[in-house]
């Protein structure tokens, strides 16, 4: 038997929040059937053999786990581990109950040989969509696609996509109920078509957490995978993108397949279907950010934090090691900065936490090593005796995370594109010090918090540098009302209401659609 120990995150217990009882009375007779790449609970292999329990990361989790407790549902993940795989292969259909005694949820794990899902998701997954969807191709060199590509494609994604298809269809069948599905990112892009094709006018959503780029880059794709994706997208009854500008681009990609768009309603009509497409700005838990920010563990941690600052003023980024980040342009800046103003040497400190990601990549390793670089180059260049311009954690947790968005002076956020960027959320609301945010104008949160943000085009280094002498030079009074305004902003539209809005939608649409749904 393994031990579940997933209830809690930095300390802090989830909650089922009381906006969530409208979304439980919906769901009280339906089976809700949650489909993503990475799941809500990962199993780990300790050194002395025993299985460790690990939460999933991230907002999603949090909001959903609670929902998918009160009303029993599903979670299709893939086995991402060697523990993953041990822990599914004990149950029957790889159908892991949560707990194991009296199951409030279950995790059935889709289980292929790792040599698919590497093609699925380190060929494929990332970086081909990934680097598609984020601009990060250079048309001119990359990508070639060959004969290695199409077949990942074949062998690995659409594979993987099968596969999940068929896990969904086998749980939409088990209990009775009325399947409700709701089908994550970009890693399932083929999923929707499987799902239809078998089970009808079944109701099917699909949220996806990364940008939309312009149909004319989006066509960097050979042109039967652009036709796929578009057409299993357009399986789905819902589709949700974080903000309007993801939304206009994917109804442009969809005319050539489509009747008709309707950009001012979002709505597509393909197949006899009326489909909704919609923005639906994720936001954070900010109460609970605020809880787990003045807890004991964290506490502890801010003495790091506080020997690192000293009396310097604190800009602060923390990311994972991916090129979409735009990590080495930010350090750039910081060096320009550092050039231009030679009169804030010692009193001035760069810190930046985060971890690797995607090691298995090359182009990730290889950008992993290129931070390295930089940030050994501004050390070399700029040192004196009790004083280094950039402190470099790597791997920091998140209890560490949390210290350093209490007490950063400023806070950097310039990715190339983001879906979102919830750092620049999550830092504002627990920061402590009159924080000020630099934020790229391609961050997702960036149509949000603009006015009260520096904000950039993260490929201009120059006035990143800029922005970065202004935040150090800002007064307090207008440092505390900009991060008021941040605050003020992510309280009236936290993670609670971004899933409300997704539920109310989709109550809306299943009412009207619901003659032609099938009962399972």
């Amino acid at each position: 038997m393994f031990k579940t120990q997933i209830r809690y995150v930095g300390g802090v217990k989830i909650q089922n929040n009381g906006q969530n009882a409208k979304i439980d009375k919906f769901l009280e007779d339906k089976h809700l059937i949650v489909a993503s790449n990475r799941g809500p609970v990962e199993f780990h292999k300790r050194d002395d053999g025993n299985i460790e329990t690990r939460r999933g990361a991230g907002g999603l989790v949090s909001t959903l786990l609670p929902i998918m407790e009160t009303v029993n549902g599903t979670w299709i993940a893939s086995a991402m581990t060697e523990g993953d795989v041990e822990v599914a292969r004990k149950f029957p259909g790889y159908r892991v109950p949560f707990p194991e005694d009296k199951p409030k949820f279950w995790v059935p794990f889709v289980v292929v040989d790792p040599e698919r899902y590497k093609e699925y998701y380190s060929v494929i997954s990332n970086p081909l969509l990934w680097f598609v969807q984020h601009y990060m191709w250079n048309p001119p060199y990359t990508p070639e696609i060959d004969d290695s590509i199409h077949k990942a494609w074949k062998n690995g994604y659409d594979y993987v996509n099968r596969k999940f298809a068929d896990k969904v269809i086998e749980e939409a069948k088990i209990n009775g109920k009325e399947a409700m599905i709701m089908l994550q990112d970009y890693h399932l892009y083929l999923c929707p078509t499987y799902i239809r094709e078998k089970l009808g006018d079944i109701f099917l959503n699909q949220f996806i957490h990364i940008p939309w780029p312009q149909p004319e880059y989006f066509c960097i794709l050979p042109n039967y995978m652009e036709e796929s994706i578009i057409k299993g997208l357009l399986a789905n009854d819902i589709i949700g993108f974080h903000i309007k500008k993801y939304v206009n681009n994917f109804l442009r990609t969809c005319e050539p397949y489509v009747d008709n768009v309707d950009f001012k309603k979002g709505t597509l009509d393909y197949e006899g279907r009326k489909i909704l497409v919609k923005d639906y700005p994720i936001s954070v838990d900010d109460k609970g950010l605020k809880e787990l920010s003045k807890t004991d563990e964290v506490l502890e941690k801010e003495k790091t934090i506080n020997e690192i600052k000293g009396d310097c003023f604190l800009i602060y980024r923390t990311d994972r090691a991916d090129l979409s980040k735009n990590i080495i342009r930010g350090f750039r800046a910081y060096d320009d900065f550092l050039e231009k103003h030679p009169e804030f040497h010692g009193k001035v400190k760069f810190l930046t936490t985060g971890k690797p990601t995607r090691q298995q990549i090359k182009e990730y390793r290889a950008y992993r090593m290129e931070i390295h670089k930089i940030v050994g180059y501004i050390n070399a260049k700029y040192s004196k005796e009790g004083w280094k311009p950039i402190e470099e954690i790597f791997k920091a947790d998140y209890l560490l995370v949390t210290a350093a968005f209490k007490h950063y002076d400023c806070l950097m956020v310039n990715p190339i594109c983001d879906g979102m960027n919830i750092v620049s959320k999550e830092g504002s609301v627990v920061n402590e010090n009159g924080g000020v945010l630099i934020l790229s104008e391609h961050a997702g949160s960036y149509e949000e918090l603009k006015d009260y943000s520096l904000n950039v085009n993260p490929f201009d280094i120059t006035q990143t540098s800029e922005a970065i002498y202004q935040a150090v030079t800002m007064g307090q009074k207008e440092r505390k009302r900009r991060l008021n305004g941040i605050k003020k902003i992510v309280s009236e539209r936290n993670i609670y209401h971004w899933i409300t809005d997704q539920f109310d939608d989709i109550e809306t649409h299943y009412s009207e659609n619901s003659s032609n749904c099938n009962r399972n």
